[in-house]
């Protein structure tokens, strides 16, 4: 294009946009305004009428709720539950002086309010319609008591276009009655102007009070519920969680404007539509005179141009046709600097820009070329940072974030779930082992051998990262039969069967896995990931090197566990955990000489719980301390005041858990303390110890008993013959008790093995001057083996199951 066509469309240009632009700021600033003030008035009218609308209502809730106090009423109907004859009751002066309030309540209202009364059998009684016939018996007999307190129906069921109010009548907590205020539109018409539409939605969508919706009014409805329920999802959306009050104006861009107001008290929504003819009349005329006044200023804005288009083209050719040939490397040619105006300093500046431009040429391509450079190195740190933010620096594999991103992108695109896909979470078992005997940096090599055997294993188009530690994720993007996954999971198992070689260490470890399908177990990817987790322990809990496909019951164990964990936390707080006491007898004379104090726990919403169940919980969670500690002090108090109470002081043993040994001193600060909290002196209390407890670190148990057997603290060993029963321990620990197990007296009857094991339990510890205590004892027969054997304390069914304080009280006074 010519300059001088350019110069000639930029006049015409520089004249006609001002014109159009500031039509176009006079018809939005006239619109919107004419708009805004129309919205805005609208918006409040249908405030103005929900306020009206709501205190309205009010006056009929607070006049219905004074009905169902009036003494007259609840004597009425009263005397109806205990009379059934309504011809006679009908008769009385109370009867129909209570009819005769009711027509004048109805009355005050023009008859648009009427009242009902109906008794427990759902029959009415009476009313201040004279015309009624519904009894709502059927209804009122199946649910007369759900209401409990005042309720509202925005659409009767007896009275078309109409609503009801229901409030039960209630004499000594119980319900006597149900008082119901039908109200017709009118009673909200009569007060309100007729200059606007107006009418009401119910939390449903529906049109309360008799209103016929247009097409129109129907969409606008569906449209305001989706506000009002916080479905609409764009930028109108509005949480009603944050605000009492929801308003606003919607338009049909045709024929109305409504303005909304959210009534919160009952959901509703109270709306007043007006008549949007004019403004769309005016806002369609508008375009029409901008068009006239575009044409006019338009070919004035011709003839303009073209004159200083002519003036100004010569001097700019000339210019133009220079520049074209400095720009192919003639640098020497320069401009004419005859012309005195703006022109002529021009070619002035253009040929003081050569002479710049001839002496710094070399500078100038410097400089590019380390421009170029730097863009390349820009580049190069921009893939860099890339690969820190999603790459993992260790392995090399994808990191978390990338996972993620890359995941929930396939899984978006994925519509209706028709493809399937596997997320596998994957953990090292024994990879701590390794960090806390080889070092880090050994436990770093076995972390990039192991991501290289992965990656082998997968396919491309499958996401394989490093999700932290030493677990590992892996979503594979297509499974196809069942086998071929079970077959895929089976090899990435396999992978931790063999050794790896970590230069000069040899290194086992296995590989525990949960696997998640898509969209059987989930829809997100981090439900996906939560739930292949929650497979993985499941893996590693049944014995780990192996993989486990996620099932809700794994779930259900889990929110179980949790639940028990909160329920543990406040069991002592609660009173869910109480301890129960069986009785250990001399089994020659059967007089009590101790007893067992064990914890059992029982809550409102999970019932009993077994402490198979809940004791491995608080050891696994940390909570086992607070509950022996509380155990001990609570055993120790109740045989204080068996002492208190006269009776012969009795050993009270307790049972500790492998947890509460871990601590040196915590243990025996808890024992130390219990004589100054209970007042009962530690030559009473006895502490357990299983076999499996005390094994697991040997050394250091036997150093605490010595510690608690300083302060004269009898000491037990709980479950003998089940563990390691080892008699060369016996002579090492310095045992006053050895319980043996049930499970040996349960045979002692049929199997001579056992009843022979028995015997010489009970020989050697007697030569050790041990007390031998049998456990789980219920028959006679091995009451009187247990006696041949000489056997010192029977504990069991046989003599006493665990049982309360009370009950221990009174078996003592027998007893006695």
């Amino acid at each position: 294009m010519s300059i001088k066509r350019s110069l000639h469309i930029s006049i015409l240009l520089m004249t006609v946009i001002p014109v159009i632009l500031i039509t176009i700021i006079a018809y939005i600033t006239v619109t919107n305004r004419y708009a805004a003030l129309t919205k805005e008035n609208t918006k409040k009218y249908s405030s103005d009428y929900s306020y009206f609308f709501s205190s309205h209502l009010e006056s009929q809730i607070i006049d219905i709720s004074a009905l169902t106090e009036n003494p007259d009423i609840k004597s009425c109907l009263v005397d109806m539950a205990s009379d059934k004859d309504r011809l006679i009751l009908s008769s009385s002066d109370n009867y129909k002086h209570i009819v005769t309030t009711l027509n004048t309540l109805s009355a005050n209202f023009d008859q648009n309010v009427e009242y009902y009364i109906y008794n427990t059998d759902g029959y009415l009684i009476m009313s201040s319609d004279e015309d009624a016939s519904a009894d709502w018996t059927e209804i009122m007999k199946t649910e007369i008591h759900t209401y409990s307190d005042t309720t509202l129906i925005s659409h009767s069921r007896f009275t078309e276009n109409t609503m009801d109010i229901l409030e039960p009548v209630i004499a000594d907590n119980n319900v006597i009655g149900l008082i119901r205020a039908n109200i017709t539109s009118d009673y909200f018409n009569n007060s309100l102007t007729d200059i606007h539409d107006h009418f009401l939605i119910d939390e449903s969508g529906q049109f309360m009070l008799g209103y016929e919706p247009s097409v129109r009014d129907k969409a606008f409805c569906k449209y305001i519920r989706a506000i009002a329920d916080n479905a609409d999802g764009g930028e109108n959306t509005i949480d009603a969680s944050l605000s009492s009050e929801i308003s606003g104006v919607y338009t049909d861009r045709l024929h109305y404007i409504y303005g909304y107001t959210l009534i919160p008290e009952y959901n509703w929504i109270y709306v007043v539509r007006q008549d949007a003819s004019t403004y769309f009349s005016i806002v369609s005329t508008l375009p029409w005179v901008f068009i006239v006044v575009l044409i006019t200023v338009t070919i004035l804005s011709i003839l303009l141009s073209e004159t200083l288009a002519d003036k100004y083209t010569d001097p700019i050719m000339d210019i133009c046709q220079k520049m074209e040939l400095a720009t192919n490397g003639q640098l020497s040619v320069r401009c004419d600097t005859g012309r005195t105006d703006e022109f002529g300093t021009l070619a002035s500046s253009f040929n003081q820009m050569l002479d710049i431009i001839s002496t710094n040429y070399n500078d100038i391509s410097s400089a590019r070329k380390e421009l170029e450079k730097n863009q390349k190195e820009l580049e190069a740190n921009y893939r860099h940072i890339e690969d820190l933010a999603y790459k993992d620096t260790l392995t090399g594999l994808n990191n978390r974030t990338a996972f993620y991103l890359r995941g929930t992108q396939i899984l978006s695109h994925n519509e209706g779930g028709i493809k399937e896909h596997a997320v596998i979470f994957i953990d090292l078992d024994g990879f701590k082992a390794i960090n806390d005997t080889l070092g880090h940096d050994y436990g770093d090599l076995l972390l990039q051998s192991v991501a290289r055997q992965f990656t082998m294993l997968i396919s491309e188009d499958d996401i394989l990262a490093r999700n932290g530690g030493d677990e590992f994720v892996i979503f594979r993007n297509h499974i196809g039969a069942n086998n071929e996954l079970k077959d895929f999971l089976q090899a990435l198992v396999s992978i931790g069967q063999h050794p790896f070689q970590i230069e000069d260490e040899t290194v086992h470890v296995t590989i525990s896995a949960g696997v998640a399908l898509f969209p059987r177990n989930g829809l997100s990817l981090s439900e996906l990931m939560k739930n292949a987790d929650i497979a993985m322990y499941t893996s590693k809990s049944s014995g780990k090197n192996s993989y486990t496909f996620f099932s809700s019951k794994m779930e259900d164990e889990i929110n179980r566990r949790n639940d028990l964990i909160e329920i543990l936390r406040n069991a002592i707080a609660e009173n869910y955990v109480y301890l129960v006491y069986q009785p250990q007898a001399n089994i020659a004379t059967g007089e009590i000489v101790g007893f067992e104090a064990l914890m059992r726990l029982k809550t409102p919403l999970m019932g009993f719980i077994s402490p198979e169940e809940f004791i491995p919980v608080a050891e696994e969670c940390g909570l086992i301390d607070e509950l022996g500690e509380w155990a001990l002090i609570e055993a120790c108090s109740f045989n204080k005041r068996l002492i208190d109470a006269g009776f012969k002081p009795l050993r009270v043993s307790v049972n500790v858990s492998t947890v509460q040994l871990h601590d040196n001193t915590h243990l025996v600060n808890i024992i130390e303390s219990l004589p100054e909290k209970t007042s009962m002196p530690l030559e009473y209390l006895e502490i357990e110890l299983t076999e499996s407890v005390l094994m697991k670190n040997f050394d250091h148990n036997l150093a605490l008993i010595n510690q608690i057997k300083k302060l004269d603290v009898s000491i037990s060993l709980d479950d003998f013959g089940t563990g390691y029963s080892s008699f060369s321990y016996l002579t090492r620990i310095p045992f006053n008790t050895l319980k043996i197990d049930k499970s040996f007296i349960d045979g002692i009857c049929i199997n001579p093995t056992d009843m022979y094991i028995a015997g010489t339990i009970i020989n050697l510890a007697h030569h050790l001057g041990i007390t031998v205590i049998a456990e789980g004892v219920e028959t006679i027969e091995q009451l009187r083996i247990l006696q041949e054997q000489t056997c010192d304390v029977l504990q069991g069914y046989l003599f006493s199951k665990p049982i309360t304080e009370q009950d221990f009280v009174e078996l003592l006074k027998v007893n006695s």
